[in-house]
This record gives structure tokens, sequence and C-alpha cells, in this order.
């Protein structure tokens, strides 16, 4: 979860806050940004909170650089969250926010077309706003849904996922109200820049996995991974034949000792025996 003096924001995914890396804050204290981790075919919510600012105040929130609304907090109520979860089709319809595929092509033709500079971007603006005005609740504005980005191979820097919106959920009729934004910037801004995780550790910004096991007690073998039981299984084979062929010469040697041994015990005992008579 980032902080600021008075609000803080984070990215769920499934109901699940995910984990937040290379925390940056501006001097003036006014932006805040990390990297998240994003799976595709994962939806996911943006939050925020207003834990002590004074006054009506609301979101905006961008993804890939693509406005999808605002969402105010009209009341006095602190501290008081707010959460959008995707773009609002019509009154009754919203198309959530997914995790999608970065839309690939070797086509030449999009070498020469710039794909949007905030690609991998989801960014929150909180603002002083101003509710009501002489048309009191509305049905909120529906919003043109952004058509997937193509971008070619040699220009994705590094990117391999954007934001699509998924399947429309319907929901009960949503009123808004007039809403004005107050003054020339936002109080705070929040950026989270996602990438897929296998990337965030591949670049050092995410920890390597940590092991699903502890270290057994000392004496105890390591698990093995499959290539490492394929090498000790055959290792294991070859060890085995060794022992298998040992055994077999130290049985055959063996058992021409007990044949040779049981061939001249008789003749030994025989001469022990006619040469106790004439003692």
């Amino acid at each position: 979860m980032l902080h600021s003096t008075e609000f803080s924001a984070w990215i769920a995914i499934d109901g699940v806050e995910v984990p937040e890396y290379d925390v940056e804050i501006s001097e003036n204290q006014q932006e805040y940004s990390c990297w998240i981790p994003s799976e595709v075919g994962k939806k996911f919510t943006v939050h925020w909170t207003n834990v002590s600012a004074l006054g009506l105040t609301g979101g905006g929130v961008q993804v890939d650089g693509h406005k999808c609304g605002f969402e105010a907090i009209a009341s006095d109520t602190r501290p008081i969250s707010a959460s959008m979860d995707g773009i609002a089709e019509t009154s009754t319809k919203t198309r959530p926010f997914v995790f999608a595929p970065l839309d690939l092509t070797d086509d030449d033709a999009y070498l020469e077309s710039v794909s949007h500079p905030n690609l991998g971007l989801i960014k929150l603006e909180i603002w002083p706003v101003d509710v009501g005005g002489a048309g009191g609740m509305t049905a909120p504005s529906a919003i043109a849904i952004p058509s997937a980005q193509k971008v070619h191979e040699r220009s994705k820097k590094g990117m391999n996922q954007q934001i699509a919106f998924g399947a429309a959920v319907e929901h009960a009729q949503v009123q808004s109200a007039q809403i004005r934004r107050i003054g020339q910037a936002p109080l705070v801004t929040f950026s989270f820049k996602y990438r897929s995780l296998d990337l965030l550790r591949a670049n050092g910004i995410a920890p390597p996995p940590q092991r699903s096991e502890k270290r057994k007690a000392s004496g105890s073998p390591e698990p093995k991974s499959a290539a490492g039981e394929a090498e000790l299984d055959a290792g294991d084979a070859e060890e085995a034949k060794r022992i298998k062929d040992r055994l077999e010469a130290l049985t055959v040697k063996r058992a021409k000792k007990n044949h040779a041994e049981v061939k001249t015990e008789p003749v030994t005992e025989a001469r022990q025996i006619k040469a106790e008579p004439s003692t």
C-alpha cells in the first residue's frame, strides 16, 4: 500500500492486495510510484482511502494512458475509501479491468506507429472536488472502451502485458452527481507500474522465489529437481550394476572355493583315520 500524508492507495487482484516494489516518492511528496506484479487473465481493482484530508475529494483512474472515469468521495467521514474496478460502459454495465497479453506483431508497418507512452502504467490522481450543481443527480456518462494496443515485436521495450476490459458485468442503476475538480493540479498522484513477476525478478526489482520447503535436518538429503532425480537414477543404475557384477563374481569365487573344500576334506579325514591305529 502506498501512503502519503493524507491518502493511501493500492491495487488488489482477486480481492487480495498485491505487493509493491521499489517505492519512490517525489521531493514535494505529491507523487508516489512503485512496481507491482501482474498476471494475465486476472481482474484487478484500484483502491484508495482519504485518511485525513478535509473537504470532498475524488479520484481519477487511468490505465495504459486511457482515462477510465472519476469517483468522488462525498462524505466528511475520515477515513473513508473508494474504488474502481472497470469502465462504466453504461449506467448499469461495467467492463472490468483485466491484465491481458500484449498484442505483438512482426508487421513492419507498426514500426512507425508509436505505442502509448503510459503503456504498463496504472495511475490514480486525487483531486479536491465540488459536488452538486443545478442539475442534481444524473446517470454517469458512458466512456468509450479503448481498443487493444498492437505493438511491433522490436518496440515492446520489455513489455509483455497490457490492460484489457472484460465482459460487461450488469449491476443496479448507478446515479452520479455533477463533479467539478478544484485547482490546477491533483493533491497527490499514485502510479503503479505493472509487469509480470518473472520480468520483475529478471530485472532485480522483485526478490527471487523463496524455497517452498526449508532445508531438512543435517544428514537428510535435499529435495532434488526432476533433472537431478534423472541424473541420480542413471547413477544409481550404474552403481547397482557394478554391485550386481561384484556379487556374481564373489558368488562364483565362493562356489569354487567350497567345491575345492568339499573334495579335499574327505581325503584329509581318511588319512587321519588310517593314521590313528598305527599310533
